[in-house]
């Protein structure tokens, strides 16, 4: 009798060894549910509203969508649509220094010049954008009046600088680059869609009225500026051929100006033919240019892709402008003033 009987510890372990595979899988099935139940809380978090309102407008909407879901499963943000934009600039700042650091790489095993040129025109157009999804970010992050027409603005300036970066590539190096660069822009166009998603439906300039022709932003004192004939307006510095000025070119003059001046800084460049490409960096602001007028002040240059130079390059009078209603520069070619408000 005793022998037939088993031992209870016996029929336990056998039970457990058998239920062991069920509750495996269902452990299992539930800590997948779980991720996924967290994926949809993150990208629902953004908003009460269908996440497919952010892509409404966009270029490419399945391109917009799988951006968003990747900001999505890796960031937990509030539920305001502008706190999505913020994370989305934040995650494309990231990525554009990654293809920016790739460039560097890339230069290293350059021998053509002209890849070379085309290469560097493109770092320097990547890290203008990438200073302006920074200037983006703040203007989220503050929300002051003007917010969202300077965003529109910069953002606008990010994708154009992409697709100049782009088609300035030659050779290897286009080859090398294309692939980043085609992310950057389906994520500078996805930034842009979000823009107009989350903005308000009516902008502080829709009913703007101009103030003697000129915005109501622009102030009194720059209107007058404006409307001043070259000999009424006090220059901070003259630029003059024949040496009566303090400059003899207008490249030293725009090198001497203050960086990222508080004031408006006027160069009065006098009549003559100044042979020269000048180059304004964003440091230089608040700077205006004025001449003596259509045909008597006349700058010129002949950088041209023949011999050399990339299409970039090749501007006479180069700065980094972001012209929309709110304007970095107001250029009146007819009497060559050339004003770069901050």
């Amino acid at each position: 009798m005793a022998n037939i009987r088993q031992p209870l510890l016996d029929r336990s372990r056998g039970s457990y060894n058998r239920d062991c595979p069920l509750i495996f899988t269902l452990v299992l099935l539930i800590c997948l549910a779980s991720l996924v139940a967290i994926h949809l809380v993150r990208f629902s978090s953004f908003d009460a509203n269908h996440p497919y309102k952010y892509c409404e407008r966009a270029v490419d909407q399945k391109s917009c969508l799988a951006l968003l879901s990747e900001v999505a499963s890796k960031t937990t943000v509030r539920t305001k649509g502008v706190d999505l934009l913020h994370a989305f600039l934040q995650r494309s700042a990231s990525d554009m220094q990654n293809v920016i650091n790739q460039a560097r790489n890339f230069n290293d095993g350059i021998n053509n010049s002209r890849e070379q040129a085309s290469l560097a025109d493109c770092l320097e157009l990547m890290e203008l954008s990438r200073d302006r999804i920074t200037d983006s970010m703040v203007g989220v992050e503050k929300q002051d009046v003007n917010w969202h027409s300077n965003a529109q603005a910069w953002l606008s300036s990010v994708l154009t600088n992409h697709g100049t970066c782009l088609d300035g590539l030659q050779g290897s190096v286009r080859t090398l680059m294309e692939p980043g660069l085609s992310d950057l822009i389906s994520r500078a166009r996805t930034s842009l869609a979000i823009l107009v998603s989350v903005s308000p439906t009516k902008t502080e300039f829709d009913d703007d009225p101009l103030i003697g022709g000129f915005p109501s932003w622009l102030s009194g004192k720059d209107r007058k500026l404006l409307q001043a004939l070259p000999n009424e307006i006090k220059a901070d510095v003259v630029v003059a051929k024949d040496g009566s000025g303090n400059y003899k070119t207008l490249g030293e003059a725009v090198a001497a100006a203050p960086d990222k001046s508080k004031t408006r800084y006027i160069i009065h460049v006098k009549k003559g033919t100044y042979k020269e490409n000048v180059e304004i960096g964003t440091s230089k602001k608040n700077l205006m240019i004025v001449g003596d007028g259509m045909n008597s002040t006349i700058i010129t240059g002949s950088l041209n892709v023949i011999d050399g130079s990339t299409t970039f390059k090749s501007a006479t009078v180069g700065k980094h402008l972001y012209l929309k209603i709110h304007l970095n520069a107001y250029i009146f070619l007819s009497t060559l003033w050339f004003i770069c408000f901050q």
